[in-house]
């Protein structure tokens, strides 16, 4: 899922990358506060999780099975992530699998009703969880979760992604102010790169310095360079008259 997600967000212009920063977040958001996006097989039970439970009894001595029709039923993980069943009492479900619940039902009624042989226990999803997805998408909200979800289908159910006569304008604006950050980001990074080479061509002791292989071509590279040997001059200069 990871791979899917952040390979999707990366490149493109500035106003796709802005676009795409607010889908991100949505996506972020998501992942955090549904944290059963993941394989089937590896579903970890959570509250509103309802289960379907049967439990039966190989009975050694009589060399039957005793359908426990008192446990059989259908059963819904509380808000406090445990699971109340007959017999058994009050057991952890949160975060654990239908087969380790099994296994814990199992052991709490052969422990609880002194059994010499344990139960078996047989507990399938009835229904998941729901998810809950708002932000940048069309129609947010609760939605029923279903088996290998991941973010991109989940945004999906959601209708896709919002599109409203508001979000042109701001686009526009948050286009400006990242246009605007940008380009003084990048003459700054220019600036220091050709600064670099100046500070050492003085320590080297020579009158001038070639232009970084990294920033050739840049059109605002002779105003700058300019700037750098003006400095260089005055700067040489100066210690040329200490030293006499």
């Amino acid at each position: 899922m990871k791979t899917d997600l952040f390979e999707a967000f990366r490149g493109g212009p500035v106003s796709g990358r802005l676009r795409r920063a607010r889908l991100l977040a949505t996506c972020l958001a998501m992942a955090l506060v549904v944290p059963h996006i993941a394989a089937a097989g590896d579903y970890r039970l959570g509250s509103q999780d309802k289960l379907t439970i049967r439990v039966a009894e190989w009975q050694t001595v009589e060399g039957t099975f005793r359908d426990w029709s008192a446990v059989n039923g259908e059963y819904t993980v509380g808000p406090s992530g445990t699971l109340s069943v007959p017999f058994a009492g009050e057991l952890p479900a949160s975060g654990k699998t239908t087969s380790e619940i099994a296994t814990a039902i199992g052991e709490a009624l052969q422990k609880k009703l002194a059994l010499s042989d344990r139960p078996e226990a047989s507990v399938e999803m009835a229904q998941f969880r729901p998810f809950y997805i708002s932000g940048e998408v069309q129609n947010p909200g609760q939605f029923p979760y279903v088996p290998d979800l991941t973010v991109l289908k989940a945004i999906s159910v959601a209708g896709g992604i919002r599109r409203n006569a508001d979000y042109g304008p701001q686009l526009g604006k948050d286009l400006v102010t990242a246009k605007g950050n940008f380009d003084v980001s990048d003459d700054q990074r220019i600036r220091l790169i050709v600064r670099r080479a100046r500070i050492d061509a003085d320590m080297a002791g020579k009158a001038s310095f070639d232009v970084p292989k990294e920033v050739e071509g840049d059109p605002r590279l002779p105003a700058i360079v300019a700037d750098e040997m003006t400095i260089l001059t005055a700067d040489q200069k100066a210690l040329k008259l200490k030293l006499e």
